[in-house]
């Protein structure tokens, strides 16, 4: 007997077996006519009720179970007999089968053939009802559905080939009678479909078939059924006479149905900026089809800009290349830097970019400040990813702030300023972005002159913030007319500048403001708290603690240009970043300083020659170390009124909040009695 006829019995059970077992006997005399005729019917038979026989025997199988549980009966032991048939028939039936297996070149051609066809419609049909669940399509491209929404050129006769069977994905006119993977959908094309595989089988020589390339995919013109046959029998190449077809718009193997719909939109796209003439090679593919209404409209804005910036019109194509190489890639290239594609699989990077750019002028409104891609793309997916583990990130920190008191927030790690800065594609600048927190007091005025120094040199911009802490119309005058000061002094100073009027708690509104600068200014002072006798309290030591960014804390003397600096290095991570920034600032300034370690137990000369290494590497200037001993706050303050230095270059606090409250700080120590700018890094 045939694999066919076992793997029906088999989905059948008995019900199907006895009769096929009255006639096995005389399947050995009978003409190769007829037993082909019985295999067929059963496998007919067999296609047709499909799993109602096995449900039928499973439901047997069921209630000889319950009968023999409840003690048994005759109609127990009626369904226990059948149920030993049944096996039985199994067994012999499996060891007949593996028999006929061994050759099954004996199986008739046209019982393999009737197989094949009917496993090719079996499959269409279970995907063309998970294309129903899922609301996928698996159909054929039509090629003239692609005409209408596709400008195409011009036609060049490619010869025959061998093509990828894989990347045909369409048809010319009978996309309705095959599927995606060219399974026959349709009965009335069975006669020719297995006359195409038995000549497959026999090694019939098949001419080639005709085929339409757009892009990197193909669409059948004639040899429909020879690449269904192929393609079911697992092939990878078929030969095909290619005739190709140019379009302006990219067209790939994974092009679906759904897809034509955004074909129109990005060809009228192309044709209004002519990007692939312009700039070959760019893809810029999006889900949705207003997306490119969206990106002219970026493009005209674009254009705007650049004409008012150059004082004299630009053309159009001036104006495609300028927003895609100075804005559109930009925000792609980090979009790819961060990976958004993993946090959001379902968007394209045109997506992204349509989603990170506005996010970024979200955020430039807000703060007041002029936002990178970087930043946008980094802060973007932490706000909105829905991978679990940004989502448990999220949640950890809004516990944290609901359970943890503020003062017992440690902040974000060393070095975190520093890894954004190196990340960033161009860093002109160590501090380009300086926000000043402006209460209105005199000594902040003065905070404000050394700010403007470090801006003169950095070519920075300051942001001026005044908090208000009641939001009444008398607060907001006064707020108004503190900031009105505050550019005043800048224009002055000849510095650009920013004001921002927030009401809340001053502390959290400095620290969400300095996520977005690259250094924070503040007034020292005794007043407001008494900052320097309660550890835990005021809002400097809360900056300073949860900041992500270096702070310059001012005194309420007068201030002077930078032309020495002292760095009190001690090998913590906070300390390198110290170090990294008083390497930074000499060889951009160009000015002498020094490296000081106090010696202690996690102090040596070794670590101090190490540090003046790596600052005199970069330095055009005279750097100095020294190696002293004391306590580390009495020497800093007296190295520093021996050399006469500027600044004061430190890590931040090396211990947590808590102990630090109990244990002191060296940075509390010294600012209490300092009479210079601090600069504060972690």
């Amino acid at each position: 007997m045939s694999t066919v006829g076992y793997e029906g019995i088999e989905k059948g059970g008995l019900f199907l077996y006895l009769p096929i077992r009255k006639q096995e006997a005389s399947f050995r005399r009978r003409p190769e006519s007829s037993i082909n005729l019985i295999y067929s019917g059963v496998y007919h038979i067999i296609t047709r009720l499909g799993w109602i026989p096995v449900c039928v025997g499973m439901l047997c199988e069921f209630a000889t179970l319950s009968f023999q549980i409840l003690g048994g009966s005759p109609l127990g032991y009626f369904f226990h007999t059948l149920d030993y048939v049944e096996c039985t028939a199994y067994v012999i039936l499996a060891l007949r089968m593996r028999k006929s297996d061994s050759n099954s070149e004996q199986m008739p051609m046209e019982v393999l053939v009737r197989r094949h066809y009917d496993q090719a419609l079996r499959g269409a049909r279970t995907r063309r009802f998970r294309e129903r669940l899922t609301g996928r399509s698996s159909g054929l491209v039509p090629f003239s559905y692609l005409q209408r929404v596709v400008e195409m050129t011009h036609q060049r006769y490619r010869g025959i080939q061998a093509v990828p069977i894989a990347q045909i994905i369409g048809s010319l006119d009978r996309s309705g009678d095959f599927d995606r993977i060219f399974a026959p959908t349709q009965q009335h094309s069975s006669s020719k479909w297995m006359s195409v595989d038995s000549a497959n089988i026999r090694g019939v020589y098949l001419p080639p078939i005709k085929l339409y390339k757009v892009g990197e995919a193909y669409f059948v013109v004639d040899g429909h059924h020879r690449v269904s046959v192929a393609r079911h029998q697992g092939q990878t190449y078929i030969d095909a006479e290619v005739i190709e077809v140019e379009s302006r718009v990219p067209v790939t193997a994974e092009l679906t149905m759904e897809d034509l719909d955004l074909l129109g939109p990005y060809s009228d796209f192309i044709k209004a900026t002519r990007l692939d003439e312009l700039r070959p090679g760019a893809n810029i593919r999006a889900t949705r089809p207003d997306s490119y209404a969206r990106l002219l409209d970026h493009i005209y804005v674009h254009r705007y800009f650049i004409d008012q910036k150059r004082a004299q019109p630009s053309s159009w194509g001036e104006a495609v290349i300028d927003w895609y190489d100075n804005t559109y890639l930009p925000f792609v290239k980090a979009i790819r830097k961060k990976h958004l594609n993993r946090d959001f699989p379902s968007q394209t990077e045109t997506d992204l970019y349509l989603w990170v750019i506005d996010h970024a002028y979200y955020l430039s409104k807000r703060y007041q400040h002029n936002i990178t891609p970087e930043q946008a793309a980094l802060d973007f997916v932490s706000r909105f990813s829905r991978r679990p583990q940004r989502v448990l990130e999220r949640f950890w920190v809004n516990l944290l702030d609901r359970l943890a008191p503020s003062q017992l927030e440690a902040g974000p790690r060393a070095g975190t300023w520093r890894e954004e800065r190196l990340d960033q594609e161009t860093v002109t600048s160590l501090f380009r972005d300086i926000l000043v927190a402006v209460s209105g007091a005199e000594t902040g005025w003065l905070a404000l002159s050394q700010a403007g120094e470090i801006a003169r040199r950095e070519s920075g911009v300051l942001h001026g913030l005044h908090v208000l802490l009641n939001d009444t119309p008398e607060a907001h005058k006064q707020g108004e007319m503190i900031l009105q000061e505050f550019a005043f002094r800048c224009q002055g100073m000849g510095i650009p500048f920013t004001t921002s009027l927030e009401v809340g708690d001053i502390e959290q509104r400095i620290i969400e403001k300095a996520h977005w600068s690259d250094l924070i200014v503040i007034n020292q002072r005794k007043v407001h708290g008494q900052w320097a006798d309660v550890p835990l309290g005021t809002i400097f030591h809360g900056v300073a603690e949860k900041a992500a960014r270096p702070i310059l804390a001012v005194p309420g003397t007068l201030t002077r240009a930078p032309q020495k600096l002292l760095l009190a290095y001690d090998g913590s991570p906070k300390s390198r970043e110290a170090l990294f920034v008083m390497r930074e600032l000499i060889s951009r300034w160009r000015l002498e300083g020094v490296i000081l370690t106090v010696a202690g137990q996690r102090t040596s000369r070794e670590m101090l020659d190490a540090a003046w290494q790596y600052v005199g590497h970069s330095a055009k200037t005279t750097i100095e170390s020294r190696f002293e001993s004391g306590q580390p706050h009495e020497v800093i303050l007296s190295i520093m009124r021996e050399e006469n230095a500027s600044i004061l270059i430190m890590g931040g606090y090396g211990y947590k909040p808590l102990l630090k409250a109990f244990l002191g700080s060296t940075v509390d120590l010294v600012l209490r009695e300092a009479w210079f700018p601090v600069l504060i890094c972690r």
